[in-house]
Formats: structure tokens, sequence, C-alpha cells
């Protein structure tokens, strides 16, 4: 049976289809993206042409997952208890009902099929999704989870949970995104080749946009969660080497790249963290964003 065809949208071109947003709304938002970094959807949202329940509901129809607003809704202590509370915080997922082997979730972020994988080995079920907004997933976590987060704190978490927070977070729409947060997280579209070595195998890769802590890639071979790969990254004749924190992967049916077979192959989409980087790459890396950064748009 052939591969099924996934086709993902950028969210500018699903909401002026659903004329929620207009032509020359993208292109505003797009110009204030340029000038000052950060997501596009955040902006969206910041210049009042959409919002967060808007762009939940365009995903909804998009990919079929129904959208669930979470105000009212009672979730039972013992879902609750279902999926641990570290991975509810940092990956915005909240188990809401339980029916025999059946485990369903909110989610904001329900593209993250490596996530998804990850539950279904965890609670030993099958996953259904529900599409909520992060405001709503933070709201309910605060409702329900209020002691337990004061008891926790932020230093409750190790410095790798944060960052893998951050790097989820930041494929999420969502009200609270902005300011420093913003721009510490800013990436940069490019098209660099990439090599990693995983599971005694090496692999080729495309990098289509990267940060100061972390990438994004297409590969034909999927990556778990919570994977650690080994990258080698070509920055246009300059390499580095970058132990990767596999924190999302997606399934996605891509554009052929330059290396890659055409057609009906299955590609992913996968995004990590940097483990570990030397100062020597740190300069590397730095030195390509200054050249970068006049020309390209972030994602």
């Amino acid at each position: 049976m052939a591969p099924i065809r996934i086709i993902r949208k950028k969210i500018g071109e699903l909401l002026i289809e659903r004329k929620i947003i207009s032509d020359e709304q993208l292109e505003h938002a797009l110009q204030v993206q340029k000038e000052n970094g950060g997501y596009l959807s955040q902006h969206l949202i910041d210049l009042g042409f959409t919002s967060e329940s808007d762009i939940a509901r365009c995903l909804s129809s998009q990919y079929g997952f129904p959208y669930l607003p979470l105000d009212n809704y009672s979730i039972p202590k013992e879902v609750l208890e279902i999926i641990p509370f570290k991975l509810i915080k940092i990956y915005s997922v909240l188990p809401i009902d339980k029916v025999g082997q059946v485990l369903t979730v909110a989610m904001a972020d329900p593209l993250n099929d490596g996530l998804i994988e990850m539950l279904k080995q965890i609670t030993n079920c099958n996953i259904e999704i529900f599409i909520s907004t992060y405001s709503d997933i933070t709201l309910t976590l605060e409702r329900y989870f209020k002691d337990k987060l004061k008891e926790a704190g932020a230093d409750a978490f190790a410095e790798e949970d944060k960052i893998k927070e951050d790097i989820v977070r930041s494929f999420i729409q969502m009200k609270g995104y902005s300011g420093e947060e913003r721009r510490r997280c800013r990436r940069f579209e490019v098209d660099l080749e990439m090599s990693y070595f995983f599971q005694g195998k090496t692999f080729k890769a495309k990098i289509k946009n990267m940060s100061h802590v972390g990438i994004y890639f297409i590969t034909e071979s999927f990556v778990p969660i919570d994977a650690d790969i080994l990258s080698k990254i070509d920055m246009e004749g300059a390499y580095i080497n970058v132990p990767v924190k596999v924190v999302r992967a997606e399934k996605i049916k891509q554009i052929p790249l330059t290396g890659f077979r055409e057609t009906d192959i299955m590609h992913y989409g996968i995004a990590g963290f940097f483990k570990f980087i030397t100062d020597d790459d740190k300069e590397r890396l730095s030195l390509f964003f200054q050249n970068v950064s006049g020309s390209n748009k972030q994602e």
C-alpha cells in the first residue's frame, strides 16, 4: 500500500483560505516578523488579526482533530495521573478522559507525532487527540495542579527540561510568547546539509531552520522523542559537530529536496536542542547567523 500523503500548509495560508485574515494582513505580519523576529502566528495574534482559538480551529479543520475549549471541562483525578506531570508541563499535553484502552488528550501541538508515539508507549493506550490552545491548557494546569506547580517551582526542573520546554513551545500558537523569550529562541530559515549518527547508522538530512539553541531538520528516517543523535552540520563550508536531544517529530509530505528520493517517500520533520556546543562552534554559529540575519525570515 502506498504511503499516506500528508500536506502540511503554513498557518498563514490556512488562515487566508478560511478568510480569517487577508493577504494584506499576512504581508503586514510578515514584515513585522522580518523586523522584530519571533513567530508569524504570534505576530498575527499581537496585531489583532486573529486569535489563538481561530488558529486552533483552523488546525482542527485542516487536520481533522476536534477542537476542545477546556474552560468548563471536568477531568477525573485518576485520568490526570496517567501521564507524568513533567511531560504534561513540557509538552502542553493534558489527559482528559480514558475509556478502556483509549486515552483522550488535549494538545496545543497536535502535529508532534513523536510525542504521540511516546504517549502510546508510556500509557499502553491508543491516543485520541483533541486540539486546545496553549493558554487553555496552561489555565487548566493551574486549576488542577496549582499545589504541585507551587511546590515544584522553576528550580525543580533540570536545565535540559527548561530548554526542552522552550523548543517545544516555539512550535505552539500562544498568547504569552513574547519579549526576551521570543528573541532568545529566534530561528533562521536556512537550507543546510547535515548528517547525523543514530543507533549505529549515519543518515542524511536537510536543516530548514536553526537557532542558537537547536535545529529543525527534514529526514527520511523517523527519530523518536528524547533520542540523542550526533549531528554534523555544514554551514556553507564551516562544519560543527553537535549532540542533539530530539523533542519534536512530525510526519510530512515534503517537497522533494536535493539528495532525497522523490514522490511517495514519507519524510519527517525533527526538532531538537543542542545538548552541548563548544566555544569554537558557538563562535562559528554566531558568525553564520550574522551573515544570514539580514536576508532570512523566521518561521
